[in-house]
């Protein structure tokens, strides 16, 4: 991987990125020029999953390279501010229980799903998920049940197994009669 920090935005004071030799950004912080910070592992109201969609191309005039150990430290120190939100996530979601949530993004790592809980985020593998879904129903807001199977601690995620989408889209007014449902 290779750790960069840019200034171009206009908006957000500073990014940083982790990408892979292709440029595709797995990680991503933006720190505001009122000096809070976006991630891309949290969904952020107005700014939804934020992680660039398109390879960045670190000869540009405008990216440094930084160190990993920097690029680290600015992560770790985003993941403190959310740790009681992580335990609470760990606690309600353990090892084996069956989930239900909706699809919310496509990442290089995998599917992102909203489990229906303030903060909680879980993760499949796309091509798995792919092979056993219609084209139609890989889309957000498509509702998907699945096995916990662990926890990625870099980004705070649960980890899903054996997903399935439902076929029908997740209508946020029932999100009250929906959570546990499957648990």
């Amino acid at each position: 991987m290779r750790y960069l920090k840019s200034n171009r935005q206009s908006r957000m004071s500073i990014w940083h990125f982790e990408i892979d030799a292709d440029g595709t950004a797995f990680r991503q912080i933006a720190t505001l020029e009122d000096g809070s910070c976006i991630t891309s592992n949290r969904k952020h109201e107005p700014y939804h999953f934020m992680l660039s969609e398109h390879p960045l191309d670190p000869a540009e005039t405008y990216y440094e390279d930084i160190s990993q150990a920097e690029f680290e430290a600015l992560w770790y120190e985003q993941l403190q501010v959310s740790m009681e939100h992580w335990h609470r996530t760990q606690s309600l979601f353990p090892v084996g229980v069956r989930v239900e949530g909706f699809i919310e993004a496509f990442f290089p790592q995998g599917t992102l799903i909203n489990l229906l809980e303030p903060l909680a985020v879980g993760i499949t593998d796309t091509f798995a998920l792919e092979a056993v879904t219609p084209s139609e129903w890989m889309c957000p807001r498509y509702r998907v049940i699945a096995m916990v199977s662990g926890y990625d601690e870099v980004n705070q995620w649960v980890l899903l197994a054996n997903a399935e989408v439902l076929g029908s889209r997740y209508e946020y007014m029932n999100s009250e009669s929906r959570v546990g449902e499957y648990r």
